[in-house]
């Protein structure tokens, strides 16, 4: 498998430390790509192979074994899971299942807003947007309210809703311009504190992307 990486994107990061949760890491060839600083409002030049790989030209982009380029994310996740059977992040019971999927779609809506978020601000302040930049914050803290009522749904054995959550707690303090998520969630705080001590969390930390 051949994996189009940046140390920045959460949404590799998310790939990362599910495959190396899964025991997948060792399989996957990471092609690092690089981004120049106006990859969000302009069409940037591509790292060879991965627009070839993914017309969306997106990270992640995992090719698996058989060739065949998946760009997104959750799909990834799933493939992995899939390969790596019967280890799972998956759970079986169903209403764990729901209960996960639930959780991974609000964690993954703010990994969104942040990565809106970080578009925006990569445009010139005289054309940036304020209202735009408030939407996602207001967004990211409706996310972040959610998962602190329901920080029961992310007890239990690692899945892909806890790994997701963690990675956006993880951004939100990487990133200066972010507030800390912290004050007003304390369950949410204290479980990532245990969370972000996790080998593969440690070992996936973000970093800038080079832009050359």
């Amino acid at each position: 498998m051949q994996l189009f990486w940046t140390p920045a994107s959460p949404f590799t990061r998310k790939v990362c430390v599910a495959a190396r949760e899964l025991g997948l890491w060792e399989k996957i060839e990471v092609r690092p790509t690089t981004w120049t600083l106006d990859w969000g409002y302009t069409t940037p030049p591509f790292t060879p192979g991965l627009a070839e790989a993914n017309p969306v030209a997106r990270i992640p982009t995992l090719v698996t074994d058989e060739g065949v380029a998946l760009g997104d994310s959750t799909i990834i996740c799933l493939h992995l899971n899939e390969v790596a059977a019967p280890r799972t992040l998956i759970p079986a019971d169903k209403l764990a299942r729901q209960q996960m999927w639930a959780a991974y779609a609000v964690a993954d809506g703010a990994l969104e807003a942040q990565i809106a978020m970080r578009a925006e601000m990569l445009r010139p302040v005289a054309v940036r947007s304020e209202r735009f930049l408030e939407k996602q914050r207001v967004r990211i803290w409706r996310c972040f309210d959610a998962l602190e009522r329901d920080v029961a749904h992310l007890e239990g054995p690692l899945d892909l809703a806890q790994i997701t959550t963690g990675i956006a707690l993880g951004y939100q303090d990487w990133r200066e311009w972010l507030e800390d998520f912290r004050p007003g969630r304390p369950r949410l705080a204290a479980w990532y504190a245990q969370l972000a001590e996790l080998p593969s969390m440690k070992a996936t930390e973000p970093k800038e992307t080079p832009t050359a």
